[in-house]
């Protein structure tokens, strides 16, 4: 059985500090946080904090990536469901929507998790079965030696102006679906999307699978243009890169991050997630996440420095205004859109 005292998560010195659980039994649980880039800065603070408060409670942090966690968490719950391999933490779109396929994820309760609230609500998920924290915006990344004028639209990237110019990675399900979005149509209505590609297969000058391509070919100038995330623009631009970062008029497209609890945990393990998440959402600890990894959190009281609010990459109104795309449905298509990229629009390229 557990008690929850509700002591709010503040930042004392710049350490965030947890609400306090006060476990009568000892509760176990593993806390799942991202390696490197300052990801696991803030929620580790958290996690020291309230096992100072809770000697009762062991939280294990797992640090890694969802690439190789998630296949294992997916493989523990059809071996033990009722023994997580993680009982909650940090998950990309990617294994979000794949968890939602799975059932892998329990509801977080509003009474429990009253900082909910404050997410935008177009970061909120159906029946709160986690909930966004963060996103990267995805914009234009530019060399602003090559390009005077900055691009103003999704469209210019398939535009006369840019022919031979454009770079990305292959099969970005994002940009199909963009291209659909301004030419009537969406992620559920694709066929607009490809049609333009098709016609405009001349404006790529590559098609990469890694960041440092994509940053060579538009340090060279070989490239123009890429749609590219804000965070490693951002550090792009800070090292001194002939690179601005352009948010179309459209909007930035979301590329979110998510908090969540796993179904299979008992009462009191949840419990215990709650009460790291919710400290998680407390204004001051989603701004300074985000301010120390180049993010942008969602969370719409988020408390941000003052480079946070005059930096464009960076800004709340980001992530406000940005085109959020149902990530679950395009999982779910990215097979048959992949073969499509092959057959209608990589062999229209020059």
């Amino acid at each position: 059985m557990i008690r929850i005292a509700a002591l709010t998560a503040a930042l004392l010195g710049g350490v965030a500090v947890a609400p306090a659980v006060f476990a009568q039994d000892k509760t176990e649980v593993t806390f799942f946080i991202w390696a490197g880039s300052n990801q696991g800065v803030v929620p580790t603070e958290i996690i020291e904090a309230y096992r100072a408060a809770n000697p009762n409670v062991t939280i294990n942090i797992l640090e890694s990536n969802n690439a190789i966690t998630y296949p294992q968490m997916v493989a523990a719950r059809r071996t033990t469901p009722d023994n997580p391999l993680v009982h909650c933490g940090f998950f990309n779109a990617d294994a979000i929507t794949k968890g939602d396929a799975e059932g892998m994820w329990d509801v977080l309760d509003v009474a429990a998790v009253p900082n909910l609230t404050n997410v935008m609500e177009n970061f909120r998920r159906a029946e709160d079965r986690g909930v966004g924290y963060q996103m990267n915006a995805v914009g234009i990344l530019y060399n602003k030696d090559a390009v005077p004028t900055p691009p103003t639209s999704w469209a210019d990237l398939w535009s006369e102006a840019y022919e031979g110019r454009v770079t990305m990675f292959d099969y970005d399900t994002r940009m199909m679906a963009v291209a659909a979005k301004l030419n009537g149509g969406d992620e559920f209505n694709i066929d607009p999307g490809f049609k333009v590609w098709a016609e405009n297969a001349k404006n790529f000058r590559a098609l990469v699978d890694s960041n440092d391509a994509v940053k060579n070919l538009l340090v060279s100038g070989d490239a123009w243009a890429a749609p590219w995330f804000s965070s490693i623009s951002n550090v792009w631009i800070e090292e001194g890169g002939p690179f601005a970062f352009a948010v179309p008029k459209e909007g930035a497209i979301a590329f979110p991050s998510y908090l969540a609890i796993v179904d299979g945990s008992d009462e009191a393990e949840k419990a215990v997630c709650a009460s790291l998440i919710n400290s998680l959402l407390e204004a001051e600890n989603a701004g300074r996440y985000g301010d120390l990894t180049s993010s942008i959190p969602v969370v719409s009281n988020a408390v941000l420095t003052e480079k946070q609010k005059t930096n464009p990459m960076l800004q709340l109104s980001l992530a406000e205004e940005s085109i959020v795309f149902d990530y679950g449905h395009i999982g779910e298509v990215t097979p048959d859109w992949r073969q499509r990229w092959d057959r209608e629009v990589k062999v229209n390229m020059r």
